[in-house]
């Protein structure tokens, strides 16, 4: 992951209030960060201050407890002073990270770590082209400003039953889209009924202005399936595998906004931005769900690969 130009663009977009902290090595350069980031959440069906951390990162040569305890301990003082003892603090460990599940138990004061869910971020790979739908009763359109408050309002309904989810209005969400780098109001698409009623919605992001994943190796066996998809790719309209050291471009949804019920309304809304970005250089849809939920049914035959995160 190539956080250039700017390492902290990403940072604002993930609370109101944020800090990154880094811990010098011998020569004066960073050699660990991590960041975090104040924002206001849904817990337990009412909006409260929580603080995310993420970008937990230490130099393989500065690997000891005392750097990454302080980043740890500079993570908990913070929560506290945002909201107090109790602020609940969120953060996300890509499963079979080892390094991170052994400080879960709070060695040396540190504190523990719980985990309540597991999130499959799935990558749906965009080659041959796909019938757009098998929900005759949704339809899909491109979002504009003007349906800002009726998203909002459904967010909120469906945000207030989903934890640690970002309480947002329309004021809210507008601010965040104008906010974020290569993100408009049109990358988002509402399906609505046939009476017209928002029934959910879903935004496609390339964040290539923020972060872009570098191809640094493939194994033996995507090697060899990238040699098929290469010839294969011209004949089906789809984007060609980067070579090695080449950027890997992709899209990734974000405000995923469907009832836990509708699994349809998700796979009219994934099928119609999977016919939106086929043919663009992306090479496929990124899209996270809780491992648990059923609307990962609406996934069925997109070759959806997963990787859990807890």
């Amino acid at each position: 992951i190539d956080r250039a130009p700017d390492f902290f663009a990403l940072n604002p977009l993930e609370g109101d209030r944020w800090k990154v902290a880094v811990v010098d090595g011998p020569a004066g350069n960073p050699v660990a960060c991590v960041a975090t980031a104040e924002r206001r959440a849904w817990m337990h069906g009412r909006p409260m201050t929580m603080v995310y951390a993420g970008d937990l990162k230490v130099h393989p040569d500065f690997r000891d407890t005392r750097t990454a305890d302080s980043l740890e301990r500079f993570v908990t003082e913070t929560a506290r002073a945002a909201a107090g003892d109790s602020t609940p603090v969120l953060l996300t460990v890509l499963a079979g990270n080892i390094a991170m599940e052994r400080r879960a138990a709070g060695p040396r004061g540190l504190p523990k770590l719980h985990r309540f869910a597991t999130l499959d971020s799935y990558a749906i790979p965009l080659l041959w082209r796909r019938a757009i739908g098998d929900a005759p009763d949704v339809q899909v359109e491109c979002a504009n400003s003007r349906d800002l408050d009726e998203m909002a309002d459904l967010w909120g309904a469906i945000a207030r039953t989903r934890q640690f989810t970002p309480a947002l209005d329309a004021d809210g969400l507008a601010r965040w889209i104008d906010s974020a780098p290569g993100l408009e109001i049109d990358d988002y698409l509402l399906a609505r009924d046939r009476r017209g009623r928002l029934l959910g919605f879903v935004g496609m992001w390339d964040q290539r202005a923020l972060k872009t994943l570098r191809v640094l190796r493939y194994s033996p066996m995507l090697s060899m399936l990238r040699g098929v998809i290469t010839v294969v790719a011209p004949f089906v309209g789809a984007a060609a595998p980067p070579d090695v050291g080449a950027p890997l471009h992709y899209a990734s949804a974000v405000h995923l906004c469907v009832p836990l019920d509708r699994a349809d309304v998700l796979r009219a809304l994934i099928l119609a931005a999977y016919d939106r970005l086929r043919g663009s250089d992306r090479i496929f849809l990124n899209v996270g769900l809780d491992a648990r939920e059923a609307l990962s049914s609406a996934l069925r035959g997109l070759l959806a690969t997963p990787t859990a995160i807890h």
